[in-house]
């Protein structure tokens, strides 16, 4: 169901419209799958019913070997115990006696086959539970696989970007693209001054590119890498000894102390880091940055106090020349003011311009909001470049991998990805409220130009570090690495339609060491503490890499990846024999950058069979 419902109102036209509209339309998007797939959903209900009752079973069996485990431990307890408590009496009441060690041995041999006769039927009723238990674990894992049978057309029809492709049928005012291409990389790069990322301690692992009427952005998750000061501890713990009293009541006490130190090094820290860009010409000659206020967790009076304080602030900075020779003037809604705090920016006309009386009362509706995540966004404006960074978006899993769709009920594959493009919508369409929030840059409608000149490569980096980080990491990573590593696209050739790049992993080798600190104790003394700390040593490897456009499905990818003739071609170019499939792209580890192979054989293999695959989802 599409609509040109206006956004221009983000806040009501979720609530009012999209939010419902997108659920219903992944609803629809699910059912036609099922339909398409023909599955036998009542088949596979039976089955699933089958293996709740299993689990119910085993449940009981496991709670029955549990309780008999448990008794037959008390059992050697209790048995061990009064067989030690036996021989201690005897050995007390005859020790003296040359009868003595007679009776401690009899006590003996007796509560040896006291243990024997107790704990052998116990064993016996173990082994005859975990039998058991063995049989129904088995009779599950056969209708798991009996269930996955049957969800195996539907598992296969799962795609890469669905929850965006239902985005773009609820509102095509929002177009979200199936993968970042280089024509919407120079767009950005040339009209609006977006830069590609060479640092070589930042790798792409999300990209997802789009429009909102026209005007284009990228949603970016990066995982970065970084030196930071790491304190180390270290305990030792001293004792000595001092003489208190005099005559009979002279004694020697004995006195602990823990002492500790610390040492602060260099320790590389990971973490991953989502941005929104936007580009816009509106206001072209606007920068400006805010950070979350906390307005929506205050109260109306607790707002208005806020106001009023930031108000007699800023107009004392004003009149105080403490913003230089910039020009700022106060917005007459001194609430917007207060809770936006753009008090930065450095282009009073513009920022009015933007931020008309409707998009003042649409961020305030949003800073405010309670729900879903309220005034968690940080927002930067650079000339024509908008930056979105919210704190839910760092979080969210908008990746939508078709892997994890994949399950053998189908009642809980529904629910789950219905809920899971919920989840999706409502966290991307909130890092797209605030510049929804700006009707301005929804009525600039730009001439989006196709690239005429020479590219250089196919990809962007970005799609190409992607999907290197698609592969598990130790493909890549040095083998003295002990930390994660961040992966570097370096583009070195075309082959055809394919980009060979050389992807260079950047880690850190962790060597121990050893300082002593001297710390005074309570004795009176030096004493060195040693504290661990660990040197980072930095480690690169470069790993040859192809990766091409590839317009298949996932699953087309799944059903010809045991092509004997793509594995024929696999074991001559690459290392490994790994494929990996995403959004229309397909990469591979290749033996040396060097190697020259026909790049449209391998799409020849995999390519979508039209005819039978295309309609899928539609």
């Amino acid at each position: 169901m599409e609509t040109n419902f206006n956004l221009t109102e983000p806040i009501k036209a979720y609530n009012l419209f999209l939010k419902d509209s997108y659920h219903n339309n992944a609803v629809q998007f699910f059912d036609k799958l099922t339909e398409q797939s023909k599955i036998d959903i009542e088949a596979n209900r039976n089955t699933v019913a089958q293996i709740k009752t299993k689990n119910t079973k085993i449940k009981k069996v496991e709670n029955s070997l549990g309780k008999n485990r448990f008794l037959k431990g008390l059992t050697i307890f209790l048995i061990i115990s009064l067989f030690i408590a036996a021989i201690i009496s005897a050995y007390y009441a005859f020790k003296d006696s040359f009868y003595g060690l007679f009776i401690i041995t009899i006590i003996g041999v007796f509560g040896g086959a006291a243990l024997i006769f107790a704990i052998k039927p116990l064993n016996k009723k173990i082994k005859e539970i975990q039998g058991v238990l063995d049989i129904l674990a088995r009779q599950k894992k056969e209708l798991i696989k009996e269930a996955y049978g049957q969800m195996q057309a539907l598992n296969d029809a799962y795609d890469w970007g669905m929850p965006s492709k239902i985005l773009t049928e609820t509102t095509p005012l929002i177009k979200m693209d199936q993968y970042f291409d280089q024509n919407k990389f120079y767009y950005l790069k040339n009209k609006y001054g977006f830069k590609e990322n060479d640092e070589n301690n930042i790798s792409t692992v999300f990209v997802q590119s789009g429009s909102i009427v026209g005007n284009p952005f990228i949603v970016e998750r990066n995982y970065v890498s970084q030196m930071v000061d790491h304190v180390y501890r270290g305990e030792l713990v001293i004792t000595w000894t001092t003489v208190v009293g005099s005559g009979k009541d002279r004694r020697v006490v004995t006195h602990s102390q823990t002492l500790v130190a610390t040492v602060t090094k260099p320790a590389a820290e990971h973490f991953y880091e989502t941005w929104l860009v936007y580009g816009n010409e509106a206001a072209p000659n606007l920068s400006f940055s805010r950070a979350p206020s906390k307005a929506n967790s205050m109260n109306e009076k607790q707002i208005k106090k806020f106001a009023a304080d930031f108000e007699r602030d800023l107009e004392r900075k004003i009149q105080s020349s403490s913003y230089g020779k910039r020009h700022l003037t106060k917005m007459s809604n001194s609430e917007f003011e207060a809770l936006f705090n753009a008090t930065n920016r450095d282009n009073d006309v513009e920022f009015r311009l933007l931020f008309t009386p409707l998009a003042q009362k649409n961020m305030l509706e949003l800073m405010k909001s309670k729900k879903p995540y309220g005034d968690d966004f940080y927002f930067t404006k650079t000339r024509e470049l908008n930056y979105i960074k919210s704190k839910h978006s760092q979080d969210a899993d908008l990746d939508a991998d078709p892997n994890k769709f994949v399950h053998y009920d189908y009642d809980f594959a529904r629910s789950y990805f219905i809920n899971y493009c919920d989840n999706y919508f409502t966290s991307f369409y909130f890092d797209l409220a605030p510049l929804l929030s700006i009707p301005l840059y929804q009525h600039h409608i730009p001439f989006e130009e196709i690239f005429k000149g020479t590219l250089d490569s196919n990809l962007t980096s970005f799609e190409t570090e992607v999907m290197a980080n698609r592969f598990d990491q130790s493909n890549f990573k040095h083998e003295l690495s002990d930390t994660p590593a961040i992966l570097k696209s370096n583009f070195v050739r075309k082959n055809g339609v394919s980009d060979i790049v050389n992807i260079h992993a950047y880690s850190y080798q962790k060597i121990p060491h050893v300082s002593y600190i001297p710390k005074l104790g309570g004795d009176g003394r030096m004493h060195d503490v040693p504290v661990k700390w660990f040197e980072f040593i930095p480690l690169e490897q470069v790993t040859p890499f192809a990766a091409q456009e590839c317009r298949t499905t996932q699953r087309k990818f799944l059903s010809n990846i045991k092509n004997q003739g793509l594995e024929n071609l696999l074991s001559r170019i690459s290392n490994k024999n790994m494929l990996v499939y995403s959004k229309g792209l397909v990469s591979l580890l290749l033996k040396e950058t060097s190697l020259d192979f026909d790049a449209n054989e391998l799409n020849k293999y995999l390519l979508e069979d039209s005819n039978q695959e295309e309609n899928y989802g539609k």
